[in-house]
């Protein structure tokens, strides 16, 4: 196994693959590369991901790996964009393909049909149909061959098998005719078989390209062109040339090239693209702006800072790729079951077709061997997951959420409690530092000890002593060393003695000094306290406010009408948490917690088994978020929090919660009618195309109407999953 930093990640669009068995193939022979460390294969978007080691392994080396399997690698990229464009370029040719073949099949089979009217010759018959056979089921014929060489079976070589047998059926029966009138060739089943089964893959086709419209239109609504300025002159030129450092003019309307940050100007932006929210977002100088967002009203100078794949867009849709690429419990199990398919519907169909020669005729015989191939859809069921994931996550993303893998679908689906931290999570993170309480000593030393200690701190606490020492004009002395303790405090040491601010229970816990007059205030103040010491010595402590985010009274209303249970879990004190959580209707809190115990309360909840989620936003949460159920980090949060969730809540609104776990059970309730329509559609139809009910009811499908259905199945497949773009959630 090659170390972690020495793995790289490819994303590599494919051709021809069409169905689950080809998602088996590919995953087991890439799988079986030395070097690679993990494959999934992505049926919606026909897109292979793979991590692998590349001083074991090559780009060539997989795609040749991957021709020997019976596709072709279209591409070889770390870039999520250019293998989103090439998959989607892919995905349009073959749709017009299909098209195509389509409409000649259609054409063809309508002249078969007026062999009722005209009676055509045997011959003519016979070269029509040929004419449908080759050329508008060409593709079926070289996914067979495909198939063959690599000693496989997929849905081509069913579609091939059924129509090649029917077709030299009819060439046989044309050329060495039989006494017996009821040996007819089956000209019109031919083409209709044909018809039928490339209507259905265009359809199918045409229901996938929408359903990738909310990851594509992130990559199309990209911006292609920036104005820069260099030199004091403005240059328009490619975005692909603009490299960190460079200064870019934004004039209203035009859309955010990269990422950066604003240097000058005011304007409102457009952030609906990357977080749902339709109120534009104030921008003045220090604030971020991020690529494919639209300028609104004024005039910006920003430098660049994030480009190419750096930008937050390209890292969303390189992460909702990677997430619909991944495989729940579900999917694999659905993907094992049609590994086998093929072969089992293969050995139906000879079985079948061998009875039905024994107790009947020929032509009964090859009608029941070619139905029930063309019956037999594995697509159905390879697609009854990944479509309704691909939508799902598309219509997540296009509401802020970032959903990071497959799997919390099947763990979101039963959430009972969700915990949420206080600061930063409920409430917006923007602290004020409102009254300063020194202790024998004056308000403006206790604000240069607070700003000396908070000066290289990221905690809220500290942004808000930066900004009131910036307000009185108070300047941060230099320290020597600086230490943050997470969920607790800050040291900091100084030629006058180390610096303590944080909270009573971490004093405590040090064993500092705080006098009994100044604990008994503390106790009882309901607002947020920095407590400060110096060298020893208790300096006095501040009040820090801070206001709830909109809508989180509604969120926890909600949480309880759908049956969890909301949880507050905050490293402040008692009286300030309890205050929160009664503001809200929290019953559930829990205060002055360190990050490992909250830790510990996620995991004293999944003992009782219940199965819990984690909201936060802090790097003091991210041992929280990892052992929840279900990690849901802030937007605005750290980086550490992020990556240790499974879901970024990208609009930094808490009522995306509840939005997330309905997405969620939305999206797994779509799953289970998928898998159950293609469960029963195989077990009804397969039965009914082998002439099983015949003896009985006297029923039987013939080719044709077996192809139909075959296309019928995916094709349901697709649209059911496509209402997860415009369900109420």
């Amino acid at each position: 196994m090659a170390e972690p930093g020495k793995l790289k990640k490819a994303v590599v669009p494919l051709e021809g693959v069409h169905c689950a068995s080809c998602v088996a193939r590919l995953e087991t022979g890439l799988g079986a590369l030395p070097g690679v460390a993990r494959v999934s294969v992505n049926l919606p978007s026909r897109t292979a991901f793979l991590t692998y080691d590349a001083a074991a392994l090559t780009p060539a080396a997989i795609s040749a790996k991957i021709e020997a399997l019976g596709y072709k690698a279209l591409a070889f990229s770390q870039s999520a964009a250019s293998a989103e464009n090439t998959a989607l370029q892919e995905l349009s040719r073959e749709k017009n393909i299909f098209l195509s073949r389509f409409l000649l099949a259609l054409a063809l089979t309508g002249f078969l049909l007026t062999d009722y009217l005209f009676s055509f010759s045997s011959y003519t018959l016979m070269a029509a149909a040929g004419l449908a056979w080759w050329f508008a089921g060409l593709h079926f014929h070289e996914g067979f061959l495909r198939a063959l060489k690599a000693r496989t079976a997929d849905m081509n070589s069913l579609v091939s098998l059924s129509t090649s047998v029917t077709f030299f059926y009819g060439v046989f029966v044309t050329f060495f005719p039989s006494d017996g009138a009821h040996y007819h060739a089956q000209w019109h089943e031919v083409g209709m078989l044909i018809t039928f089964i490339n209507l259905g893959r265009w359809l199918e086709a045409r229901s996938k390209s929408r359903a990738g419209e909310a990851v594509a239109r992130l990559f199309q609504i990209a911006p292609k062109f920036a104005r820069r300025l260099a030199a004091g002159k403005e240059e328009t030129v490619p975005v692909a040339e603009i490299v960190p450092g460079d200064v870019i003019l934004l004039r209203p309307g035009e859309q955010v090239p990269v990422d950066g940050r604003v240097l000058a100007g005011a304007s409102s932006v457009d952030e609906s693209l990357l977080t749902g929210e339709t109120v534009p977002a104030d921008k003045a100088p220090g604030a971020t702006v991020y690529a494919g967002t639209v300028n609104k009203t004024g005039s910006l100078e920003f430098k660049a800072e994030g480009v190419g794949e750096e930008t937050v867009l390209m890292k969303i849709v390189k992460a909702v790729e990677e997430s619909q690429a991944e495989k729940g419990e579900v999917q694999h199990l659905v993907d094992r079951i049609s590994a086998w398919f093929v072969p089992v519907v293969f050995l139906i169909a000879v079985v079948s077709g061998g009875l039905w020669l024994h107790y009947g005729d020929l032509p009964r015989a090859v009608n029941i061997f070619a139905a029930v191939l063309a019956v037999a859809c594995p697509c159905a069921m390879g697609l009854a997951v990944p479509m309704a994931v691909a939508v799902g996550f598309g219509r997540a993303a296009s509401s802020g959420i970032l959903i990071r893998n497959a799997d919390v679908l099947e763990r979101v689906s039963g959430v009972d409690v969700v915990i949420f931290d206080k600061t930063g999570t409920l409430t917006e993170g923007r602290l004020r530092l409102g009254e300063l309480r020194p202790w024998e000593t004056g308000e403006k030393d206790l604000l240069e000890l607070l700003a000396a200690a908070e000066d290289r701190s990221e905690h809220p606490f500290a942004e808000a002593v930066r900004a009131r020492a910036a307000e009185a004009g108070v300047k941060a002395f230099p320290v020597s060393t600086f230490e943050a303790v997470p969920g607790k405090g800050v040291k900091a040491s100084s030629a006058a003695g180390e610096i303590l601010a944080g909270s009573l229970k971490w004093f405590d816990e040090l064993g500092a000094d705080v006098p009994e007059a100044a604990r008994r205030e503390i106790t009882a103040a309901t607002d947020s306290l920095l407590l400060v010491s110096q060298a020893g010595r208790f300096k006095g402590y501040a009040r820090l406010s801070d206001a709830l985010r909109p809508g989180t009274a509604e969120l926890i209303k909600d949480l309880a009408a759908a049956g969890i249970e909301p949880v507050l879990a905050s490293g402040d004190r008692q009286a300030v948490v309890a205050a929160v959580a009664a503001s809200i209707g929290i019953k559930a809190f829990h205060a002055e917690v360190f990050p490992e115990e909250k830790r510990r309360l996620v995991m004293r909840y999944k003992a009782l088994g219940k199965r819990t989620a984690m909201v936060g936003d802090g790097f003091n949460d991210a041992p929280a978020l990892s052992e929840a159920d279900i990690g849901m980090a802030m937007r605005s949060g750290t980086d550490v929090a992020a990556q240790a969730s499974d879901i970024t809540l990208m609009n930094n609104d808490l009522r995306s919660v509840i939005t997330a776990v309905k997405i969620s059970r939305a999206i797994r309730r779509v799953i289970n009618q998928n898998l159950a329509w293609a469960f029963v559609y195989n077990a009804a139809l397969i039965p009914l195309a082998a002439g099983a009910f015949y003896p009985a009811w006297g029923v039987v499908i013939p080719p044709y109407f077996a192809g139909g259905a075959m296309a019928l199945s995916s094709v349901s497949v697709v649209m059911n999953s496509l209402r997860l773009k415009r369900a109420k959630i």
